[in-house]
């Protein structure tokens, strides 16, 4: 299983790069709009729609995570965030909306867990009790996540924490910071997240468990790459 992800894009089209990849799966992290003045209004929204042809021409092989960038505009005028665009909103809010089946939360293969801010043991007992009315039924964690997301409680997984500037204990995995989830990664899982930007790709755990940051499309072109059995 050859996995390739893709860190956060904020209108950038360095994606294409790897168009014809003979990768088993594309993973974008999130984060597809909200450029910092890099990017014309007009190329982030042409970029976002190429995106969303990409995944609905490959469906099963690509898949789309939502960053907190995406859920302001998904969930207007809930979770805002810096950067927000009110020129921009209705037009994003239209695209995420109308495109809503095909953005996910996680996706998981093996004990590989890809979110867009990662999950944080803390955050996970915070939410125990919910975690049993959900468990049950799903056959992996990301299913599961994937099913809070489409539920009545999905608000948990916007979680903002302290570090943050929230008012939750923990981060949820659309918006954990990275001195959150690198201090007190998720057990038994590899995972792979954006959101705190890096220089290169920063790998924190061992065998058992660990973490690894791939958000680094401000410095440089660099997509994550997983060869599994």
């Amino acid at each position: 299983m050859y996995i390739l992800a893709i860190g956060d894009i904020h209108g950038r089209d360095v994606w294409k790069e790897i168009i014809g990849t003979r990768a088993d799966q594309v993973v974008f992290i999130g984060d597809y709009v909200d450029s910092r003045g890099e990017v014309e209004a007009s190329d982030i929204v042409r970029n976002f729609k190429e995106i969303i042809q990409f995944k609905q021409d490959l469906p099963d092989r690509v898949t789309l995570l939502l960053g907190n960038h995406d859920i302001q505009y998904l969930y207007y005028p809930g979770y805002r965030c810096s950067g927000f665009r009110a020129d921009l909103q209705p037009t994003y809010t239209d695209i995420f909306t109308r495109h809503a089946d095909l953005f996910n939360v996680a996706y998981q293969y093996q004990n590989y867990l890809f979110t867009h801010a990662g999950v944080s043991e803390g955050w996970c007992r915070s939410h125990f009790r919910l975690f049993d009315r959900y468990r049950s039924g799903y056959a992996t964690f990301a299913d599961m996540l994937n099913a809070l997301h489409r539920s009545a409680d999905n608000h948990i997984l916007f979680d903002v924490g302290t570090t943050r500037g929230g008012l939750q204990p923990y981060g949820g995995p659309v918006w954990a910071d990275k001195s959150e989830t690198e201090a007190d990664y998720l057990d038994g899982y590899h995972q792979v997240v954006g959101h705190s930007r890096v220089d290169h790709f920063i790998r924190v755990g061992d065998e058992a468990a660990s973490i690894t940051y791939i958000d680094v499309l401000t410095k440089r072109t660099d997509f994550y790459r997983l060869d599994l059995p």
